[in-house]
Order: C-alpha cells, then sequence, then structure tokens
C-alpha cells in the first residue's frame, strides 16, 4: 500500500481543524497536536502560519475558536478549496504589492457579503443538511451518475438522479422516475434512504440543465406543455416589460391604453397560479377558459369565507 504523502496528511488536517472550528468545538492547541499525532510547534505552524487567513483566536480557556460573526458557511468555497487557494497565494512572497492582492483576494473569498456592493435579498431556504446519509449518497450518485433506489413513504422507486434543486425555498431531488419514464421532482425531506446501485445512467446533463432552466415550480409535469394567456393591466405592466416572471413569457400585444397579451408555456397551472393571484386585481386569464374558471371559483370560495 501506498504510503500516504506528507502534503495529503496536512491537508487533512488543516480542513479537520477548520471544520472543528466551524462545529465550534474549541480546541485547544495540545488537543490538536493529541489529535493528529504531531508535536504543538507543528499546529502553532498550521495556525498562524498555514491557517492566518482565517479569524482564529483563542476564549478564555485556551480554546481555538472563530471570531464572533465569522462561519465558513459565508463563503462559496469549502473549507479544502480556501485552504489550498490560501497556501497558494501565501506562497508568493516576492513584492509587497502582491501581497497586498493576494490579501485581498482571500479577504474577499472569506468574507464574501462584506466587499459585495450590492445587497440582494434572499428567498428564506429550508434547512439542508449536507452532512446527511442520504443528501451525502445522492451528491455522490449524481457526481458519479448512478442509478439509485430512494425510500419514501415506505415506497422504493428506482430512478436516474440529475440534481438537488430548490423551488420556492423547499429542496427537492431532480430525478428520472424509470418505471414511468418521467423526470419528476422528489421532496428531500421526505427521501428516508438511498440505495446505490452499480448500474449507471448516460443521460446528458446538459439536457437536463435546459430542461431545468425551464422549470418554473417543484409541480414540474415531464411531457406536458400547454399555453396560458393572460392579461396585464396598465398599472402593473411595466414590470412585465422589464423582466420575464417565467422563461416561456411572450408578449403577443399592447395595446393601445398599454394592457399587455401575454403567452406563457408552462407544464402544470402551479406554474403560473401564484403569478396570477400575486398581481390581482390587475392581471386577467384570458385562456384556457377552464383555467379562468378555476382561479374564479377559488376567489369566490375565498370571499364567501372572509
Amino acid at each position: 500500500m501506498a504510503t500516504k504523502k506528507s502534503y495529503d496528511l496536512a491537508l487533512f488536517r488543516l480542513s479537520k481543524i477548520l471544520t472543528m472550528l466551524s462545529n465550534n468545538e474549541r480546541p485547544t492547541i495540545a488537543e490538536l497536536a493529541d489529535e493528529f499525532g504531531v508535536s504543538i510547534r507543528t499546529i502553532q505552524t498550521d495556525i498562524n502560519k498555514r491557517l492566518n487567513s482565517f479569524p482564529i483566536e483563542k476564549d478564555s480557556l485556551k480554546g481555538l475558536k472563530f471570531a464572533d460573526g465569522f462561519s465558513i458557511n459565508k463563503s462559496m468555497l469549502e473549507s479544502n478549496e480556501m485552504i489550498l487557494i490560501s497556501l497558494a497565494l501565501s506562497s508568493f512572497k516576492e513584492s509587497t504589492e502582491f501581497n497586498k492582492t493576494s490579501e485581498s483576494i482571500l479577504q474577499k473569498l472569506i468574507y464574501p457579503n462584506f466587499f459585495n456592493p450590492y445587497y440582494i435579498k434572499k428567498t428564506s431556504f429550508e434547512d439542508l443538511n449536507t452532512n446527511s446519509e442520504v443528501v451525502k449518497k445522492l451528491k455522490s450518485a449524481i457526481e458519479n451518475k448512478n442509478i439509485i433506489t430512494i425510500t419514501l413513504d415506505s415506497l422504493s422507486i428506482e430512478v436516474e438522479p440529475y440534481k438537488i434543486a430548490s423551488f420556492d425555498g423547499f429542496w427537492y431531488l431532480f430525478a428520472k422516475d424509470i418505471k414511468m419514464a418521467k423526470i419528476k421532482t422528489f421532496m428531500l425531506s421526505n427521501i428516508e434512504d438511498v440505495a446505490l446501485q452499480d448500474n449507471f445512467h448516460h443521460t446528458n446533463l446538459t439536457t437536463i440543465q435546459q430542461v431545468l432552466d425551464s422549470t418554473h415550480s417543484a409541480w414540474f409535469d415531464d411531457g406536458e406543455v400547454f399555453e396560458v394567456v393572460i392579461e396585464v393591466y396598465p398599472e402593473i405592466a411595466s414590470y412585465f416589460l422589464k423582466r420575464n416572471f417565467l422563461q416561456s413569457q411572450e408578449i403577443l400585444e399592447t395595446k393601445g391604453d398599454g394592457t399587455l397579451l401575454i403567452k406563457f408555456e408552462i407544464s402544470h397551472y402551479e406554474d403560473i397560479d401564484n403569478l396570477v393571484k400575486s398581481w390581482l386585481p390587475h392581471i386577467k386569464v384570458i385562456s384556457p377558459l377552464h383555467f379562468k374558471q378555476q382561479i374564479k371559483q377559488e376567489l369566490k370560495d375565498y370571499l364567501d369565507t372572509y
């Protein structure tokens, strides 16, 4: 068996230290030296030189911790990726100007929001435990194109897993139900178990990305596409002129008073239901007629109980 190289061991140690600090375990330098079977001087070098880009400090009991308010989770990079970039940049010492540049790069990686001049209100997302066995198996299967069997509500389904996707703040597995030969969404929190099979699929993931780009909600129905036409009144028309609320949005006509006639291609009425209701009373469904009647009846039922 090949001996593990020293830099592999060092990378593992540094990554493990960052993980422990991220979990607020607060180990001392002596405890870390004992944990990894190295000298105290080695751990001191890890903290003071190799990980000096991270805001690591000691608490009153000499336990190591991140400075208040700092979290690795705020970065777009994983801890291993940040360590590699940090070590690579810190190895260049030729000029003061380069040192300033490398420090700027590291700060922007570690504190991405602080250095960003733009503020974008983020959607509230359901908590996703990336360390759970279900998520780790799904991630591995997606990356390696394994066919898997998922268990939810005591039912086993064989699927080709493509992506873990978020719709309206909830997490789903975007996958093909092999028996039904249809791409579907499966709520991640309902998946009880994942079993990797020894066979693989050969689906082109570029095609899957295109499908995802045109998917408007978790109610996606593979193979079903139909048109909905709505009328948008002048009071809100400018919003629809500036932005496509769904990828398939197409303006068919602009009337003399500024009213817009807009067409959407969707796979399920839920794709557009919330859009219509959120802009009432300045919007009206024109076709199909049964969807128009459905909206009308829902509003009537609501008013009857109000």
